[in-house]
């Protein structure tokens, strides 16, 4: 019997690769992905001219450690050229601090492929809600920057308190926040529990549609949602009473999602499945599925 395709492909065979970000820049694609142990690269950059071959093992784009944070946590990666040089964001655990309070930090660089600078302080800590995640910034169509992250209220496992996602204007340079925060996403869906994080907001047809990822990431309850928003800084709602994409034979707990066009203008999505029912031994590859855009929203579409 015939089998079905499978949902996507995967690019990282036999590789743990969380947390995936594709940037294309000059005719080459680079995927970013996190540190998974403290003798990995800071932020991992793989080089690629087809999206299948990548130009040798993973290198360091960023091999020093941001000034105020602990070593062996940078993760979640996101890069951006503003004004003619490259800005990573990205996460990491404050040094000295109990309990592990995350906050989002930056770096810049003049290739893509870096090395990256940190710079000293941090960009978003959000104390008063156990820290700060998952930064991505989204280019609006009059080309003003915008920053959307989520508060680590869930730091507190055994607590009963619900993250949220919030978005904040930026500097013309990408370095600096400007005016208010504002909260755009919250847990209430029974699926998500109390959880909401990794958003990637994109503008399509001039709708805004928020992607992002629900409930604990390494168990199979994990899946991405969609909301669709007002604009940048909201009001979102979400049109779906589940996930958008959930388990399946891909593997358990998809999330973490990233999307980017492709040379040829078609739209990608990235994601990291937990891989509890994937044939390769590694907890979270990097999972690339084709994703359309109709009236009722964004869809899964057939890997060429």
């Amino acid at each position: 019997m015939r089998q079905p395709p499978a949902p996507a492909v995967i690019l990282t065979p036999g590789a743990d690769a969380p947390n995936p970000m594709l940037l294309t820049a000059g005719g080459r694609y680079y995927l970013y992905t996190s540190q998974t142990n403290f003798w990995t690269p800071n932020v991992s950059v793989r080089v690629s001219r087809d999206l299948r071959r990548w130009d040798g093992p993973p290198v360091d784009a960023m091999p020093v450690t941001l000034p105020w944070a602990a070593v062996g946590f940078t993760w979640a990666p996101d890069v951006h050229e503003i004004g003619g040089r490259y800005v990573m964001y990205v996460t990491s655990a404050l040094k000295d601090r109990t309990p592990l309070t995350q906050c989002i930090g930056t770096a810049v660089g003049s290739r893509p492929e870096g090395p990256f600078v940190p710079l000293p302080k941090p960009l978003v800590c959000q104390l008063d809600r156990n820290g700060a995640i998952d930064p991505r910034v989204f280019v609006d169509r009059d080309d003003q920057l915008w920053l959307h992250w989520k508060s680590d209220d869930n730091a507190d496992v055994d607590g009963t308190s619900h993250s949220s996602i919030y978005a904040q204007r930026l500097s013309g340079d990408g370095l600096r926040l400007v005016g208010g925060r504002t909260r755009i996403l919250e847990a209430d869906q029974p699926w998500e529990g109390r959880i909401v994080e990794a958003p990637d907001m994109e503008l399509v047809d001039g709708r805004y549609w928020l992607f992002y990822s629900g409930n604990w990431f390494n168990q199979p309850y994990y899946g991405i949602g969609v909301a669709e928003c007002e604009g940048p800084a909201g009001p979102c709602r979400k049109p779906f009473g589940g996930p958008w994409l959930s388990s399946n034979a891909q593997g358990e707990g998809p999330g973490e999602a990233s999307l980017f066009t492709d040379r040829d203008g078609t739209t990608w999505i990235l994601y990291s499945p937990w891989a509890q029912a994937y044939t390769t031994p590694t907890p979270r590859p990097v999972a690339m599925a084709r994703v359309t855009f109709g009236r009722d929203g964004p869809r899964l579409a057939a890997v060429p």
